[in-house]
C-alpha cells in the first residue's frame, strides 16, 4: 500500500502537480484553438507532461513552447490529416447510427472498428513526435506496431480518454484541469512502453529529438528490459 502513495510512482499525483497540470492542460487548449495546430499542441502537451512525470527540473511552460515551435511544421502535418480522418470515420459512423438496421449495421461496426485502429495510432502517434525525430509515415506506421504490442496498456489509454471526455460532458467546466489528468495517466504507461528508447534522464538534455534506434539495437534494448 504504501508503494501507491509513493512520490517516485509514475502514477502518483502529489497536490504540488496538480497546478502544473492544470497549466499545461490550459496551454494545450490556447494552442489547439486555430485547430489546425492541434498537432504540435498536443505533441507538445505530451512532451511537457513526460518531463513532469520523470521528474525534471525545468520550466514546464518553455518545454511546452520549445516542442510547440519545435514540431510546429510537422504536427500541422501529422494534425489534420488524422483529425480528418476520425471526424470522417465518426461521421459515418453517426449516419449508420441513425440509418437503421440491416446493411447499415455493418457498416457501422465496420467504421467502428477503423476508428478504433485511428485512435490507437492517434493516442501515440502525438507523444513519438514530441521525442522522436523521424517522418510522419514512419511516426504512424511505429504508433499502430507499439499500440498492438502494448494492447492492454492502450486500452487503459482508450478508457481514461472516454472517462475524460465524459466527465466533461457532464461537467463542462473539468475541460481545463480533465484532459491534463488524462494525457498525466496516459504519459505514465508511455513512459513504461517507451523505456527501451529514452535515455535516462539527467544523461541527455531533453529538449533535444531522439533519434529511433536501429532494429539491431532495439532488439538489444528489449532483451536489456
Amino acid at each position: 500500500m504504501n508503494k501507491i502513495f509513493r512520490s517516485d510512482n509514475p502514477f502518483w499525483i502529489g497536490m504540488g502537480s496538480i497546478f502544473d497540470i492544470f497549466v499545461l492542460n490550459l496551454l494545450w487548449l490556447l494552442c489547439c484553438l486555430p485547430i489546425v495546430t492541434i498537432g504540435p499542441a498536443t505533441a507538445a502537451f505530451y512532451y511537457a507532461m513526460m518531463n513532469l512525470v520523470r521528474g525534471e527540473e525545468t520550466y514546464l511552460s518553455k518545454d511546452f513552447f520549445h516542442s510547440f515551435r519545435q514540431n510546429l511544421k510537422q504536427g500541422i502535418f501529422l494534425g489534420i490529416p488524422l483529425t480528418a480522418v476520425g471526424a470522417f470515420l465518426m461521421l459515418d459512423i453517426s449516419m449508420c447510427y441513425h440509418a437503421g438496421t440491416g446493411i447499415y449495421t455493418f457498416f457501422m461496426v465496420f467504421f467502428a472498428v477503423l476508428f478504433l485502429i485511428w485512435l490507437f495510432i492517434a493516442l501515440y502517434s502525438f507523444p513519438l513526435l514530441a521525442k522522436f525525430e523521424k517522418k510522419n509515415k514512419d511516426l504512424v506506421i511505429w504508433a499502430f506496431v507499439l499500440s498492438i504490442r502494448n494492447l492492454g496498456r492502450t486500452l487503459l489509454m482508450v478508457i481514461a480518454l472516454a472517462l475524460g471526455l465524459w466527465v466533461c460532458h457532464l461537467l463542462p467546466g473539468l475541460i481545463f484541469i480533465a484532459f491534463g489528468l488524462v494525457c498525466r495517466f496516459q504519459t505514465a504507461l508511455l513512459l513504461k512502453i517507451l523505456k527501451p528508447w529514452l535515455p535516462d534522464s539527467a544523461a541527455e538534455d531533453e529538449l533535444r529529438p531522439l533519434a529511433f534506434l536501429s532494429e539491431e539495437e532495439e532488439e538489444t534494448a528489449h532483451e536489456e528490459k
